[in-house]
């Protein structure tokens, strides 16, 4: 059976040219990068600050872990940072910002993303106060998983900046999928990192790298957050191994091809949507490479959990996610597979709803 994997970004497979730049390795490529001796590590965090219009930057195993040093690196426990109520921060990543950052965590709305950040300027509290606690970052999702891969504005981060500056916030960006909002908006990535002090970004999901991410910032900020990562574990011996695949995914050919899975993804959810007048879905039109599958009326997740199972059956594999279902599209994912797909879950839909 034909098996089209639509789960996550995260299931991509390395391209050639990423196999061929690993058969090229040797040990001279190679070092012991907790002392920073790597070679190969160290012109990845090289060529990935200047990418990134910042002073230095640092290799980590997963945008999880890096979110979480980018957090403890500029804050201290006991202080309340302000995150989008949807964030990944918040939702999946298993609490570890509060567990061993020992952060309170206050949270937003916001609409698909977008929320006015002049509205967050009541909820910084009074330091003054001896009653409460210090808030001290904004940390904000580009592009936003929860709410179907949109990707926000430069004029968001500016204005949010503005209000950090005010009061003296740090501003984390977990930009996992960054990449992905600069293709869909046409913005180089500086104009977004010129408004933040720290960012993460994965190597993984839409450029194909099998592990890691990126943080960046300035120079004292990623020497501490060197000094994190070895605390909870994340120190790299020879890294390099991995880090070979990440310049090949930092390179401009390989970030253009994001469109190719924009496209398709639009042209995904076109298809679903021709079901709309028939059955309760929606499907709006993404801006990068998530499809969200939503429901109309209050459909029971018995229901959804089967059209899910369904769809495995048959080959295409896709999450639940929350009254939604989710279809990613990725590096590996062909029009040949969305054509494939598209009446298996057009014939889904409409067979069990």
């Amino acid at each position: 059976m034909r098996i089209v994997d639509l789960r996550s970004d995260t299931v991509t497979k390395p391209s050639p040219e990423m196999w061929e730049a690993l058969k090229s390795m040797d040990n001279n490529k190679l070092g012991d990068d907790v002392e920073h001796e790597d070679p190969t590590v160290n012109k990845l965090e090289e060529k990935a600050a200047r990418l990134m219009g910042m002073p230095a930057a640092l290799f980590v195993t997963s945008g999880t872990q890096g979110n979480l040093i980018s957090i403890l690196s500029q804050t201290r426990p006991g202080e309340e940072i302000l995150l989008e109520e949807h964030s990944h921060v918040v939702k999946w990543e298993v609490g570890g910002v509060a567990r061993i950052g020992g952060l309170m965590v206050n949270t937003f709305p916001s609409v698909k993303g977008t929320f006015n950040p002049s509205t967050l300027s009541w909820l910084v509290r009074d330091s003054s106060d001896i009653h409460q606690p210090v808030t001290s970052m904004i940390a904000l999702e580009n592009t936003h998983n929860y709410h179907g891969g949109i990707a926000l504005k430069t004029e968001l981060f500016s204005k949010t900046r503005d209000v950090a500056d005010e009061f003296s916030l740090k501003v984390h960006l977990d930009g996992a999928r960054i990449f992905n909002a600069c293709v869909a908006l046409k913005v180089p990535i500086t104009e977004y990192t010129r408004h933040v002090h720290s960012i993460q970004f994965c190597l993984s999901k839409g450029l194909s790298c099998p592990i890691g991410s990126i943080i960046a910032g300035s120079e004292d900020f990623i020497e501490h957050a060197r000094k994190i990562r070895k605390l909870i574990g994340g120190g790299f011996r020879q890294g390099g191994i991995i880090a070979v695949m990440g310049l090949i995914a930092l390179e401009p050919k390989w970030i253009q091809r994001l469109e190719e899975d924009h496209a398709i993804a639009k042209l995904l959810a076109k298809s679903i949507s021709e079901i709309e007048a028939e059955k309760p879905v929606h499907v709006p039109t993404p801006d990068t490479n998530i499809v969200m599958v939503e429901f109309k009326q209050n459909i029971p997740m018995e229901t959804i959990y089967k059209v899910v199972n369904e769809l495995h059956k048959q080959g295409v594999l896709c999450f639940d996610m929350g009254p939604r279902i989710r279809l990613v599209t990725h590096y590996g994912i062909t029009k040949e597979d969305i054509d494939y797909c598209i009446p298996i879950i057009q014939n889904t839909l409409c067979n069990l709803l």
